[in-house]
């Protein structure tokens, strides 16, 4: 799935073909982390739509070349839309 540029895949769309010699972010950083103590579960799904959006926007709709920090931090996104998801679908 690349963009009009063709540059890499996503990295969230898959994982094996994240920049070489970045580890996955299975931990949730202390950011990550206090954002959902604010999250309820009334808004839950519309912070994931809202990452979800972000998302797509970056990576098929913009014109710039994604570096590796950038892709990193998209994956963030991912990391935190995936805990948003669980934690609501847990409780």
């Amino acid at each position: 799935m690349a963009n009009q540029n063709e540059q890499n895949h996503c990295p969230l769309c898959n994982a094996a073909l994240a920049p070489k010699g970045v580890t996955p972010f299975s931990q949730p950083s202390p950011a990550q982390l206090a954002l959902l103590e604010y999250v309820s579960p009334l808004d839950g799904p519309d912070r994931v739509k809202a990452l979800k959006l972000v998302h797509d926007i970056v990576v098929y709709h913009s014109e710039e070349i994604l570096d590796g920090e950038e892709k990193r931090a998209l994956y963030q996104v991912k990391v935190l839309w995936d805990l948003i998801e669980d934690t609501f679908q847990k409780g």
